[in-house]
């Protein structure tokens, strides 16, 4: 069969699925906008208002049934790769910012590079291959315990980055640009703040990236350094990037803030029999011989702040390792001790012993965002 034939054969049976029954328009819309990507049309949000909605041409405002529809679109392809087309070998992929159709093999991943704005990372990517060619060529040392799990051939391992949604539109000094809002951490959020609010539709639009802090890039940093030596490999994705079923089909470690509606957190209270976070705060209680206490993570940072790591429990046989704290201070500093050899070997043997999950809070110091002091305040191991 040839390339184009199958790939109609697999528009044509997503058509008739169970996920797309009853939805005439994200059958219409799937169809178009295959026939534009054969045919290679440079697709932009006006041609397909005006081909496909039939919006006037000379129309002087935004129509977001174009952007509505095709975020409602590739809801439903995630949801039909899920459930019924879980095992089918090609997946139909609209890329975020795009309107074009692509075909991929169901078992590829994104790639460090389309995660990540590849100029800006240049640097420290060069830095990584300096020091893996480094590392290669030292005796590796035995597996950290702490580590085991994720150091495994029998399970992958993901590193989630979290990152932050943002709108681009005019920022406070008047220029365009990319703003953030707390309280709008998704493309359903987004759409639904500008229903609210109509002043706003024709000024803000979706981002074209996300974005991450230097914490990201550290973290990454790290754990390249500490995986090298075992000769072990790890995937990185973003957090606003990534599904439910993304964390259940690998061992994950997180590495990122309380805020930015974090996908970890549910993951987080399930594992731990002692502690629970909600918002800002994390609630120690219930245990047999140290008193209940409540910690509080201030969104305003100066130069102190909390910070927790826990390793639990996964779905599926696997493990996650979390580091959590509402700015880079925490995380930076915590990730930065728990992929060092020294004190990974001194944490495990003054705590953990027999246990194999655990959490731990710190408080860190810094300055300029930059750690300079940490302190372990107490390790629960369960």
């Amino acid at each position: 069969m040839q390339e184009n034939e199958k790939h109609d054969a697999i528009i044509a049976h997503l058509c008739k699925s169970k996920t797309f029954a009853n939805a005439p328009t994200s059958i219409a819309l799937l169809q178009y906008l295959y026939k534009a990507s054969v045919n290679q049309t440079d697709l932009k949000e006006s041609i397909i208002e005006w081909e496909f909605f039939g919006t006037q041409e000379n129309s002087t405002k935004s129509n977001p049934k174009v952007r509505v529809n095709v975020y409602n679109l590739r809801k439903k392809l995630t949801h039909y790769y899920q459930e019924e087309g879980k095992k089918e070998p090609y997946r139909v992929v609209i890329d975020k910012g795009q309107y074009l159709i692509r075909f991929e093999r169901s078992n590829e991943k994104s790639t460090l590079r389309s995660q990540f704005n590849l100029g800006v990372l240049l640097p420290y990517l060069l830095l990584i291959v300096l020091l893996t060619a480094w590392i290669v060529n030292s005796i590796p040392p035995s597996k950290p315990k702490l580590w085991e799990p994720f150091l495994s051939d029998k399970t992958k391992t993901t590193l989630f980055i979290g990152d932050a949604f943002g709108m681009m539109g005019t920022t406070i000094t008047g220029n365009e640009g990319w703003t953030r809002d707390y309280s709008i951490n998704s493309l359903e959020e987004f759409y639904t703040f500008c229903d609210s609010q109509p002043a706003f539709k024709n000024k803000l639009t979706p981002p074209a990236y996300a974005y991450t802090t230097q914490m990201g890039v550290f973290s990454a940093l790290n754990l390249q350094t500490l995986f090298t030596p075992y000769k072990h490999n790890f995937t990185v994705r973003f957090s606003s990037q990534t599904t439910i079923a993304d964390i259940k089909e690998s061992n994950a470690i997180y590495a990122g803030t309380l805020k930015n509606n974090n996908p970890f957190i549910p993951f987080f209270n399930a594992g731990n029999p002692y502690f629970k976070l909600q918002d800002s705060l994390l609630t120690f209680s219930h245990h047999a011989s140290l008193r209940d206490t409540l910690y509080v993570f201030p969104y305003t940072v100066r130069d102190t702040e909390l910070a927790i790591v826990s390793k639990i429990k996964g779905p599926n046989n696997t493990c996650q390792l979390l580091f959590f704290s509402n700015h880079d201070i925490g995380v930076k500093s915590t990730f930065q001790y728990f992929t060092n050899q020294d004190s990974i070997k001194k944490f495990s043997d003054t705590y953990l012993q027999n246990h194999t999950s655990f959490t731990a809070i710190f408080r860190a110091k810094g300055v300029n965002r930059s750690d300079t002091e940490l302190k372990l305040l107490r390790v629960v191991t369960f």
